[in-house]
């Protein structure tokens, strides 16, 4: 047995071991501690310290603006740009006499829905915060509340964006969001350019949160949003909206949209439609007005499509304006009987009189001519497989189906413009082609962009080459009769050659097949003029009219009531 005093040596011995052991385990995690963060947490911690002495400041920077211009005049007209405004905040805690307070400030307010009564608790409240009483409000007004000298009672100024022009051009322009976010529309479509790129201000502040006046302190300036002129008219812009909103609630008609391009440059001079809204007042509007039908939505465009098959039909040699054919009034294709609209038959006809009677068995007997793989190619060459590219966000392609699932009916409702869907601003465009001497140009709403440097123009830009010069020149005088002795004589200018075509088309049922009768259908008229030297191409388009069926009395006098503004407004002399 271990004597006593070996026991005791023993014993403390083993005491040793158990503290160094210890102190070497705290040792141990003292170093992994001050390892994980000086090495492993380093800039972890090292933000957590920076932003305990040092203040970062966001700089917003100022959105571009956008401006219109009017013929013959310097003035640049701003449809979009910013103001600030201030929001009218409470700080109960701070307000001793909530009854008075909520009596001077009642005026102000009531137009916001407060009620007196409701004001006061409010104002009596124990809440640390409060949102806003009212926003929006102008300097004006902000400046006689401010000379209340209310204790409590702060003004908050607030940056907005803000359209002079309240609904003009809305779905052209679409808006900007309370978070400074540019939605649909050139505003969506364009926010990095316009919205530009904020700036950073840094610098040490004390242990109190105040800045150090001779601290360190580094600023990174903020990249103001650029400026842009569009190319709409601002006169002709306001006309079209006004003829446009006449011809939709005469008709008592779901809705209607414009386009006016310049079909040498592509240059978009007018684009509406009705119903619009005020992108000012964007949070109390219908959200399906947002969107701008002329290149976010498809539909089947009828009759105006007939003019894409006879350019093929033209182009590729099967075909010429004289070309006739034996009319019945209806042709089969598979066991798929397809009438003419208007269900007669005429009998021999030429090319030139199909456009102008607008008939389907005429175009059927050219689609049929063509072939699907020739069609095609020409529905390509149009562009119609993809977007225009104009500035407008969220525009779609033409759906059409892929040709491998092509059926023989397929293409000959197709000719007609049934069983493809295309967007108002493409149909504007290829029609564009037939006024440029062939040329499809991509077209803008942008005419230049106001760098620091100075302006820089905006196009022409030419996609391709979709039918010859010469086929455009026989295309557009078969389209001169359409006018003249066909269905669009409502869409003539008297002392001018007018190109056109009309297009009433059917809409699908959710049954199956098409509805029919009045309200049942949409009417779009497509042209050009004046002919020997084309100024404008326009799509004017009435969706639902409830007191007519045919494009020839809705889309069409729409058409030749612009037509005529136009031809006046650019001082244009008659050419006959």
């Amino acid at each position: 047995m271990l004597d006593r005093a070996t026991t005791l040596q023993f014993e403390q011995r083993h005491r040793i071991a158990i503290v160094t052991g210890v102190f070497g385990l705290l040792f141990f995690m003292l170093i992994s501690m001050l390892f994980e963060r000086q090495v492993i947490g380093y800039r972890h911690y090292a933000t957590l310290a920076k932003q305990q002495h040092v203040s970062s400041q966001v700089v917003p920077a100022q959105r571009g603006k956008v401006f219109v211009e009017e013929q013959g005049e310097q003035e640049l007209y701003p449809l979009a740009t910013n103001v600030t405004l201030f929001a009218l905040q409470v700080v109960p805690s701070q307000i001793k006499r909530p009854e008075l307070v909520a009596s001077k400030l009642m005026p102000y307010v009531t137009g916001a829905g407060i009620e007196e009564s409701d004001l006061i608790t409010k104002l009596s409240s124990k809440a640390k915060y409060l949102p806003p009483l009212k926003r929006k409000i102008e300097e004006k007004e902000a400046q006689e509340i401010a000379d209340l000298d209310l204790a409590g009672v702060y003004l908050v100024p607030e940056r907005y964006r803000y359209y002079p022009e309240g609904t003009m051009a809305a779905q052209v322009l679409g808006f900007v969001n309370r978070d400074g976010q540019g939605q649909y529309g050139l505003e969506g479509y364009l926010d990095k350019q316009l919205g530009g790129k904020a700036g950073l201000l840094e610098a040490e502040r004390d242990t109190f949160g105040q800045q150090i006046a001779i601290g360190k302190r580094q600023e990174v300036n903020p990249e103001d949003g650029l400026n842009m002129v569009l190319s709409i008219d601002r006169a002709i812009q306001y006309q079209v909206e006004k003829m446009l909103q006449e011809a939709v609630e005469k008709h008592q008609a779901e809705r209607g949209s414009v386009i006016v391009m310049d079909p040498k440059t592509g240059k978009i001079v007018a684009m509406a439609a009705y119903p619009n809204f005020d992108p000012n007042n964007y949070n109390t509007e219908p959200i399906e007005l947002f969107t701008n039908m002329n290149t976010t939505q498809v539909y089947e465009p009828g009759s105006v499509f007939k003019v894409i098959t006879m350019a093929a039909g033209i182009d590729a040699g099967l075909v010429a304006p004289s070309t006739t054919y034996t009319d019945t009034g209806k042709v089969e294709v598979n066991d798929r009987t397809i009438n003419n609209s208007d269900k007669t038959a005429h009998g021999t006809q030429t090319m030139t009189q199909v456009l102008e009677k607008s008939l389907n068995t005429g175009v059927v007997f050219v689609v049929q001519k063509l072939g699907k793989n020739l069609f095609k190619k020409y529905l390509q060459q149009f562009g119609f497989y993809e977007p225009t590219g104009v500035e407008a966000a969220g525009e779609v392609a033409a759906h059409v189906k892929e040709i491998k699932n092509w059926s023989d009916v397929d293409l000959a409702t197709m000719a007609f413009g049934q069983g493809i869907a295309v967007t108002p601003m493409q149909m504007l465009a290829a029609i564009g082609a037939v006024a440029n001497d062939g040329k499809l140009l991509q077209p803008h709403l942008v005419d230049r962009i106001l760098y620091p440097s100075g302006a820089v123009s905006i196009g022409p830009d030419v996609k391709g080459q979709a039918i010859s010069a010469q086929t455009a020149q026989l295309l557009s005088a078969m389209m001169v009769g359409v006018v003249e002795r066909g269905h669009g004589k409502q869409a003539g200018v008297p002392g001018y050659y007018i190109a056109g075509k009309t297009g009433t088309a059917q809409v699908a049922s959710e049954r199956g097949g098409y509805m029919t009768g009045v309200g049942s259908t949409i009417g779009t008229f497509v042209g050009f003029g004046p002919v020997e030297n084309p100024r404008f191409v326009m799509l004017t388009r009435i969706d639902h009219p409830k007191d007519v069926v045919y494009a020839e009395s809705s889309a069409a006098p729409l058409f030749g009531k612009i037509a005529k503004f136009l031809l006046d407004y650019w001082r244009i002399p008659p050419t006959r």
